[in-house]
C-alpha cells in the first residue's frame, strides 16, 4: 500500500471513529419549574464532565403549566427521562411512571447514602407511599426553610421593628399600608403558598400536629388545628394581608413586586436569597440581599410561641419509566443531586443543600453568608412541610380558600379536610 492509499485509509478510520463517537453520544430529557439560568449552569456542569451526555431541559412555570404539562405526559406515555418532583403529593400522583432509586443510589454512593441526607428530607422521601413500600422514588436536590421574609429599609424608614407579637405584626402591616406599600404579600390564590402559612400557624399551636392528621393519629378537627384555620382568616381580616389576596399569585406577581421594593414582607423561603444572583434590572438592594432580612410568625395567640422552622425539600427529581431504560438519565439525575450539578445550584444561591456536606461557593456577600448559616442551623429541627396525600393537600387548599373568602367557617372546612384524609387513608 502507498504513502496515497495509506492517507486515505486513515482518512476513513477517522471518519468512521468520529461517525461511531457522534452516534453513541446520548441524550436526557428533563423537565421541571427549576430557574432556567441556574439549571443550564448545572447542565454545562454536567456535560464537561459527561461529554458523551447531552442533556434538553424544558423549563415551566409551575402552576398550571408544569402540573398540566405532566398529567398530559403521564397520559400519553410520554413523560421525558427525569422530572421535578416535589415530595408527597406529588410523587405520590406519579409513582406508578417512576422507577425505584434505591440500588442505583446505594450504587452510586454507598449503602448508608439515605443517612446523609437530613432527617425531614428523608422522612418526606418515603411520603405517602403504600404500606411496606421503603421504595425511594425521588431524590432530593435542594432543602428550604419557611419563613418571613422583609424589606429592611422599609422598616428602618417607618421605624417598625421585627414583629415578636401579633400585635406588632397588625402594627407594622398598618404602617405599612398606610405609608402605601403592601404590608404582607400573600398569592393566596396559589394553594401552596397558602398551606405553607398554615403549617407556620398550626404548628405554633401544636408542633407536628398535622402530621399527626394526615396520618389519621389526630383529627384535622381538633382545637388546635381550629385556632390555627381560625388565625390563618385572621391574617385576613386584620389587614395583615394584602386587599385583593384571594386573587394574588406569589410568582410572578408577588415576587416582582416584593423584589421592587413595593412589598413590606412576604411569606417566602430560603430560596428567596437566590434574588441576590439575578442580574439587573433588580435594585441595588436586592441583589446584595442587603435589604432583606427574615424572621419567623410570631405568636398569634398570647402563650404560643413564634412558629418553628417548616420546610424540607424544596424540589427533587424523579426517574421515569422512560428514564430506568436510559442509563444517562440516572448519571444526570445523581449529579444534579448530588455532585457537580448541584454544586452550581448552590453557587447561585438557590437554596440549602438537601445532603450534608455542601455549601455555596464564589461570590457571596457577608450578609448572605450569615442569612444562609441561620437557615442550615434551623434546617435539621425543621417540621414537615408536605402532604403525603394529592387528594388531601386539595382539600387543604379548598378549605383555606374558603375560610379566606368567608364562605367556609373553619370547623366545617376541616372537617371536609377530615374526610378527605379517612378516604385516602382507607384507600392504602
Amino acid at each position: 500500500m502507498n504513502k496515497k492509499q495509506l492517507l486515505a485509509v486513515s482518512a476513513i478510520t477517522i471518519a468512521l471513529s468520529s461517525g461511531s463517537a457522534w452516534a453513541q453520544e446520548k441524550e436526557v430529557t428533563v423537565w421541571s419549574w427549576f430557574v432556567q439560568s441556574t439549571m443550564q449552569k448545572s447542565i454545562a456542569a454536567f456535560e464537561k464532565t459527561h461529554p458523551d451526555i447531552k442533556v434538553n431541559y424544558t423549563y415551566y412555570n409551575y402552576s398550571p403549566e408544569y402540573v398540566t404539562a405532566l398529567k398530559a405526559a403521564a397520559a400519553s406515555g410520554s413523560l421525558p427521562d427525569v422530572i421535578g418532583l416535589q415530595p408527597g403529593s406529588l410523587t405520590q400522583q406519579y409513582r406508578d411512571n417512576l422507577e425505584p432509586v434505591n440500588e442505583r443510589a446505594a450504587k452510586e454512593w454507598g449503602a448508608d447514602w439515605a443517612e446523609k441526607v437530613f432527617p425531614v428530607n428523608r422522612k418526606q422521601m418515603l411520603m405517602g407511599n403504600p404500606a411496606g413500600d421503603e421504595n425511594y422514588y425521588i431524590v432530593p436536590q435542594e432543602s428550604q426553610v419557611l419563613c418571613i421574609w422583609y424589606n429592611r429599609k422599609l422598616f428602618d424608614e417607618l421605624k417598625i421593628a421585627v414583629p415578636k407579637t401579633y400585635e406588632e405584626l397588625k402594627a407594622a402591616s398598618k404602617a405599612l399600608t398606610d405609608a402605601g406599600h403592601i404590608p404582607m404579600f400573600q398569592g393566596a390564590a396559589d394553594g401552596w403558598q397558602n398551606e405553607n402559612v398554615f403549617l407556620m400557624l398550626a404548628n405554633q399551636f401544636s408542633p407536628g400536629i398535622v402530621d399527626k392528621a394526615q396520618a389519621g393519629e389526630t383529627p384535622w378537627t381538633a382545637p388546635e388545628l381550629v385556632s390555627a384555620m381560625k388565625a390563618w382568616k385572621g391574617l385576613f381580616d386584620d389587614g395583615v394581608f394584602q386587599q385583593g389576596a384571594l386573587g394574588a399569585h406569589a410568582y410572578p406577581t408577588g415576587a416582582q413586586l416584593f423584589a421592587q421594593g413595593k412589598v413590606g414582607m412576604m411569606a417566602l423561603g430560603s430560596w428567596w436569597m437566590q434574588e441576590s444572583k439575578f442580574p439587573p434590572p433588580l435594585s441595588e438592594f436586592v441583589q446584595s440581599m442587603d435589604g432583606f432580612d427574615f424572621f419567623y410568625m410570631p405568636p398569634v395567640k398570647e402563650g404560643n410561641k413564634a412558629s418553628p422552622p417548616v420546610g424540607g425539600i424544596d424540589i427533587g427529581y424523579g426517574l421515569t419509566k422512560n428514564g430506568g431504560k436510559n442509563d444517562a438519565a440516572w448519571t444526570f439525575l445523581a449529579e444534579l443531586t448530588n455532585g457537580v450539578g448541584l454544586q452550581e445550584a448552590l453557587n447561585d444561591l438557590n437554596d440549602l443543600p438537601a445532603f450534608a456536606g455542601h455549601q455555596p461557593k464564589g461570590d457571596i456577600t457577608e450578609h448572605v453568608k450569615q442569612l444562609s448559616a441561620r437557615f442550615m442551623e434551623d434546617l435539621p429541627k425543621a417540621e414537615n412541610q408536605r402532604f403525603a396525600s394529592p387528594a388531601v393537600a386539595e382539600a387543604l387548599d379548598n378549605a383555606l380558600a374558603g375560610v379566606a373568602a368567608g364562605s367556609l367557617e373553619a370547623e366545617a372546612a376541616l372537617a371536609t379536610v377530615q374526610t378527605a384524609t379517612e378516604k385516602a387513608l382507607a384507600a392504602k
